[in-house]
């Protein structure tokens, strides 16, 4: 029996050995591949497609490639290579061509699209055209896009680094991609309402230190059915970017009737207003409970609270 056992010891180390003296050789097809700034070398396997033993590839990029530094950029792998020329030659050498685009918190699919079309990176009103007419082929990749007929807050604001070439599908999906890591299945399965929510806190409030506290004020209103009276909602039915979404427009449009003026309905807009960061989320989540019912802010965005309409009233004759 312990004859037995050695022998098997022995075929498992040398099959072991074999295999792992072979990994160098793995063949990898040509292709062109984004890395993102959160990954590392052990999403390779299956972001490349390469067949290798999952665990025992993990051991060779440990003990071979420990301290690599893989670069979040566009890579092209124009011929089939080997694991180790992909290695030794082409995670060294992104491909030049990337440009790197930034999508701020705060931003709504108007200025996103308005931000690409002025790099040529897209045409004019084609991202707002799709992210209102959203593809099944998207909707089957995508399983928090269901039940949403607009990817509103679903482009995640952050730095990407894309092919000049892309068309705008890719981009979408370079983005939603980034949403489906970014958010986990936790954040996914919070109420659609706090999503509405969110994007509009994200834009009344720029402080991380006031966004709890203003949460709690807009869903006390909501639980207590009064107006929320976000001004920074007056907008989105025009389709305007935040650049055009002036103070003066506002004003002249705040008693508009319409789906997203929250002066003159008495529940969140039917969709989010922009995008948001992580933390506005939490915020608005683990809002702060306050006294207020009432907030604004002065010509240097100092927030001043009320508890009453009166008090609201005497902040807006004090500072505005």
């Amino acid at each position: 029996m312990k004859k037995l056992i050695l022998v098997l010891i022995w075929i498992f180390f040398i099959v072991f050995a074999y295999k792992y003296s072979t990994i160098w050789d793995t063949v990898i097809s040509k292709q062109d591949f984004i890395v993102n700034k959160w990954e590392t070398l052990n999403v390779l396997p299956k972001k490349l497609g390469f067949d290798v033993n999952y665990y025992l590839y993990k051991i060779w990029v440990k003990l071979n490639y420990s301290s690599f530094n893989l670069q979040s950029w566009t890579f092209s792998i124009t011929e089939d290579i080997t694991l180790s020329e992909l290695f030794q030659n082409t995670l060294k050498n992104p491909d030049s061509k990337d440009i790197k685009i930034t999508i701020l918190p705060g931003w709504n699919i108007f200025d996103i699209d308005n931000y690409l079309s002025k790099l040529d990176i897209i045409k004019n009103w084609e991202l707002i055209y799709l992210s209102e007419n959203i593809s099944s082929e998207l909707y089957q990749k995508y399983g928090f896009l269901k039940d949403v007929n607009t990817l509103e807050w679903f482009l995640y604001p952050d730095t990407y680094r894309i092919n000049p070439s892309s068309d705008v599908n890719k981009i979408i999906d370079v983005m939603l991609s980034e949403f489906e890591d970014k958010i986990n299945e936790a954040w996914i399965k919070i109420d659609y309402n706090d999503i509405i929510l969110a994007s509009i806190v994200e834009r009344e409030e720029k402080s991380s230190e006031n966004k709890p506290i203003v949460a709690w004020i807009l869903k006390k209103r909501l639980n207590e059915w009064i107006s929320i009276w976000a001004d920074a909602t007056v907008c989105y039915e025009y389709r305007l970017t935040q650049k055009d979404c002036t103070p003066a427009f506002i004003w002249e449009n705040i008693y508009q009737k319409s789906s997203y003026n929250t002066r003159n309905k008495l529940w969140l807009p039917p969709t989010p207003i922009s995008n948001f960061s992580i933390d506005t989320l939490k915020a608005t989540i683990n809002s702060e409970k306050s006294p207020y019912y009432y907030y604004l802010h002065d010509s240097k965005w100092e927030i001043h609270y009320g508890k009453t309409l009166q008090e609201h009233n005497f902040n807006k004759n004090k500072y505005l």
